[in-house]
Order: structure tokens, then C-alpha cells, then sequence
């Protein structure tokens, strides 16, 4: 599995030949960590938590539910890149 990311707005996921493309749906910049939530057109999404005083990125993702998700997306447990 590969998966690169393009720049804030896009999210590029390669999975057994299979390439998704994400887009940038919500953003919440209110506090630190800040939060970027991405989906694709099938309904599975990313939220990328960035946590601007330790310098970190962390990702969750899911297929399905991710309004309620971007809803609770301050209780997700997140982890690195190439772990989701």
C-alpha cells in the first residue's frame, strides 16, 4: 500500500492497483492541534490532524460514517502515515 500526499487539498491512496483520489471537505484551524477532514467519491475519508507546537501530522481513516466522525474527530485515536 501507497499513499501520497499532493498538498492540503488532495490525498492520492494506492491500494492493490487501485488509486482513490481524496479531497479536502472540512477544515477546523480553531485550535492546536488543527484538523483537515478529506473524502473520496465512494465515502471513505482521512482526517489529518496536525498539532502545530509538536510539529506532528497523525491520520485516521474509515469507508463509511464520516460526518459523524468530523463530528467526534477530536476523541479519534490517530497515528502516523503509513499506519492507516
Amino acid at each position: 500500500m501507497a499513499i501520497q500526499r499532493l498538498d492540503i487539498y488532495y490525498l492520492i491512496h494506492h491500494v492493490a492497483g487501485v488509486t482513490t483520489i481524496f479531497e479536502v471537505s472540512d477544515e477546523d484551524l480553531a485550535g492546536d492541534p488543527s484538523y483537515f477532514g478529506y473524502v473520496n467519491e465512494d465515502g471513505g475519508w482521512i482526517i489529518q490532524q496536525r498539532n502545530a507546537a509538536s510539529g506532528t501530522y497523525r491520520y485516521y481513516k474509515g469507508s463509511s460514517g464520516y460526518t459523524s466522525a468530523w463530528t467526534g474527530r477530536a476523541g479519534l485515536s490517530y497515528t502516523y502515515w503509513n499506519l492507516i
